[in-house]
């Protein structure tokens, strides 16, 4: 859902609101009258700058090219790992109970 910027012309109250397309003239009230759209620039990411990859040594030019680079070596960028299920606590509270167990068993057998 696109973000449009909205402002009060007669308080200057300025707020950011979510609206479809097919609600882009459902404006909020502010000071008792329709607040107006206000135009601003659409966000945009610069290409990352080149640098050298520490696998082979390569000059990698572009975000294209660092996807494409990490797939075909086999690489992970630290913090897009996947993370690991974590045990439920059941699972978790049986595997101590059980752990626990045989502690004890082994301990007994000592004695």
């Amino acid at each position: 859902m696109p973000i449009y910027g909205v402002k009060c012309n007669t308080c200057g109250k300025e707020d950011d609101i979510f609206r479809s397309l097919a609600n882009y003239n459902d404006l909020p009230e502010c000071c008792g009258i329709k607040m107006e759209r206000v135009l601003s620039a659409p966000m945009v990411i610069a290409d990352i700058q080149p640098y050298i990859s520490q696998k082979t040594g390569e000059v990698i030019k572009s975000r294209s090219h660092h996807r494409d680079h990490l797939k075909s070596h086999g690489l992970i960028e630290v913090g897009n790992e996947t993370a690991k299920k974590k045990a439920s606590y059941l699972e978790s509270k049986q595997q101590k109970e059980s752990l626990r167990s045989e502690i004890a068993a082994r301990l007994d057998t000592i004695k």
